[in-house]
Parts: structure tokens; C-alpha cells; sequence
């Protein structure tokens, strides 16, 4: 039998230095994993400064070759996060975690926004290659989903 070189690639990434300091840090978390499913968590802030930690579930099929596709994701339910209970924030956060036809994170690197709308060509430097790891994934959802923290930071105090 021959194994699958994309479960040797996921289980590489999950060992990393930066995908494990994440881990540490408290950035995000791996819920489970039985390959080619990842559930994972990352930790958020809300419009208001609270803390919260928001649900994805990745398909890694024929990982690093063909880019994951990432959903929103409520562990419990083993469902979609509806929509009214998807994060809120700035434009870029509401566009992200839209809801639209395929459901995917709205983000370049995913399966099915890269190429919807040309998404992968019009925004290179976030678009999937085969040399992208996961902790690049992380890390941009983490971003976006912390950008609420810097803006409640600048704005001015009443």
C-alpha cells in the first residue's frame, strides 16, 4: 500500500515551531484530526474587547497540492456556525466569515474562493501554493479575527 504524501505533509506542518508556539500562545488550537479533516479553534475578540474562540473545520484533501478548504465551524452542533452567530466587526472580518455559496472562509487561499471572483490572481500574496503551510492559514485567521482588538484600541476614549 502506499501512503498518502499529504498526511506526511499535515503531520509535518502540525509540528512546526510556529504552528506549536501558536499553540502555546494560545492563538489557536487543534479540536481533532483524522486525516483529511482538521478541526481546529482560534482565539478571537469581539466588537465590545471580549475574548472569544471561533470553530473552523479544514478539508486537507490532496494537501499541499490542491489549497484546503476552510468552513466556520460549530464543533458541537458537527455543523456550519450560522450566520447570525458568525463574527462581526470591520469590513474585512464581515466579508471574511460571510455566508455565500460554497460557504468557505472568504479568503484567497481557500479551495473555493481562490478561484471565485478571481480571487487568486487579484490578491497574489494571499493565494494557496503548494509551499504555504497551515500555520499560514492561522495565522491570517487569527489576524482578522483580532483586527476588532486594534480598532477598539484607536478609537478615542469618551
Amino acid at each position: 500500500m502506499i501512503a498518502d504524501p499529504s498526511i506526511a505533509r499535515v503531520a509535518t506542518d502540525l509540528e512546526q515551531g510556529d504552528f506549536l508556539s501558536g499553540c502555546d500562545a494560545g492563538r489557536w488550537r487543534i479540536v481533532s484530526y483524522d486525516f483529511p479533516i482538521l478541526d481546529f479553534a482560534i482565539s478571537a475578540t469581539e466588537p465590545d474587547g471580549a475574548a472569544r474562540e471561533y470553530g473552523f473545520r479544514a478539508d486537507l484533501s490532496n494537501y499541499a497540492a490542491q489549497a484546503p478548504m476552510v468552513r466556520i465551524w460549530d464543533h458541537e452542533r458537527n455543523a456550519p456556525l450560522p450566520s447570525d452567530r458568525r463574527p462581526k466587526g470591520g469590513a474585512r472580518v464581515e466579508k471574511t466569515f460571510q455566508y455565500w455559496g460554497d460557504d468557505t472562509v472568504y479568503r484567497p487561499w481557500d479551495r473555493k474562493t481562490g478561484p471565485h471572483g478571481n480571487n487568486a490572481a487579484a490578491f497574489p500574496h494571499l493565494a494557496w501554493n503548494p509551499e504555504r503551510r497551515l500555520v499560514f492559514i492561522l495565522e491570517d485567521l487569527h489576524g482578522i479575527l483580532n483586527s476588532n482588538a486594534r480598532t477598539k484600541n484607536l478609537r478615542p476614549s469618551a
